[in-house]
C-alpha cells in the first residue's frame, strides 16, 4: 500500500537521529535526588488495535542498539489503516517512567530533518478531544522528502497534563516530584501522507482519530498513578 510505504519511509532514519538529540537533553536535566514513587508502567501495546474505522495494521519494533540507548520504559509503534480507504495513521508513543535518570522525550522537530525530512511549516494547534473540555496543544509540523509531503502531529502527556513545548516536562519536574513524587512524561506522535492536501484539512482527519484514541491513551498513563 503507497500510503503505509510513504509513512514508514518518515520513520526508517529516524531513531538513530533520536540518539544525538537524547545526548543533548541529557545536558539539561537536573541531576536530582528526589525519591520517587515506585509506578506500575503503562501497557502501551494494550492500546485498542480498533478507534472507529481505523484498525490496527502491524507494529514496528525499535532496533535493539537504539532501544538500549533510549531505554523508554513502554513503547508502541503501529500503524492504524483506514477501512474506508483514507490516509492510514502512524501512532508512536514512548514512556518515561522518571526524567531524572533518563533522557527522556524526544523532539521529532529534530528527529525527522535527521532522517533527511525537511520541514516545511510548523504551527502548534488546538485539539479537541474526549475528556479534556479546553482542548490540548499538539504540534503541527509538514515535512517534505523526494517528493514526497507528510504531515506529523505530536504532544507530550502524562497523567497530569498534556503539553506542546518540548522543554515544559524539564521546568515542571521539580515541582511535580516536590508535589507528586514523579516525572514520568511521554511523547505521543502521529504520522499521515499529506500528498498535496491542505494540513489543517489533515489535521482535522487526525483529530477524528485522536478524539477517539485520546481516552483509552489517557486510561494507560491513569494507571501509573
Amino acid at each position: 500500500m503507497r500510503d503505509l510505504r510513504i509513512v514508514r519511509a518518515a520513520l526508517g532514519g529516524w531513531m538513530l537521529p533520536a540518539i544525538l538529540v537524547f545526548a543533548a537533553q541529557a545536558a539539561v536535566i537536573y541531576k536530582l535526588s528526589v525519591p520517587e514513587r515506585e509506578l506500575p508502567v503503562p501497557a502501551l501495546t494494550d492500546l485498542s488495535s480498533q478507534f472507529g474505522p481505523w484498525r490496527a495494521g502491524g507494529d514496528q519494533t525499535l532496533e535493539k542498539d537504539v532501544l538500549d540507548f533510549l531505554r523508554p520504559d513502554a513503547y508502541i509503534s503501529r500503524d492504524y489503516v483506514n477501512v474506508n480507504g483514507d490516509e492510514p495513521i502512524n501512532v508512536f508513543v514512548a514512556y518515561f517512567k522518571s526524567l531524572q535518570n533518563t533522557y527522556g522525550p524526544h523532539s521529532p522537530r529534530n528527529c525527522l530533518p535527521g532522517a533527511g525530512w525537511n520541514i516545511v511549516s510548523t504551527a502548534v494547534k488546538n485539539m479537541t478531544v474526549t475528556g479534556e473540555p479546553q482542548g490540548i496543544p499538539v504540534n503541527q509540523f509538514v515535512l517534505e522528502k523526494g517528493g514526497e509531503r507528510i504531515l506529523a502531529i505530536y504532544w507530550y502527556q502524562n497523567d497530569r497534563r498534556a503539553w506542546a513545548e518540548e522543554f515544559q516536562a524539564k521546568l515542571t519536574m521539580l515541582p511535580d516530584l516536590i508535589r507528586y513524587r514523579r516525572s514520568d512524561a511521554s511523547i505521543v506522535r502521529l504520522i499521515v501522507p499529506l500528498g498535496e492536501k491542505d494540513p489543517d484539512r489533515q489535521t482535522a482527519y487526525c483529530q477524528k482519530f485522536v478524539n477517539l484514541m485520546f481516552p483509552s491513551l489517557s486510561a494507560q498513563f491513569k494507571l501509573a498513578d
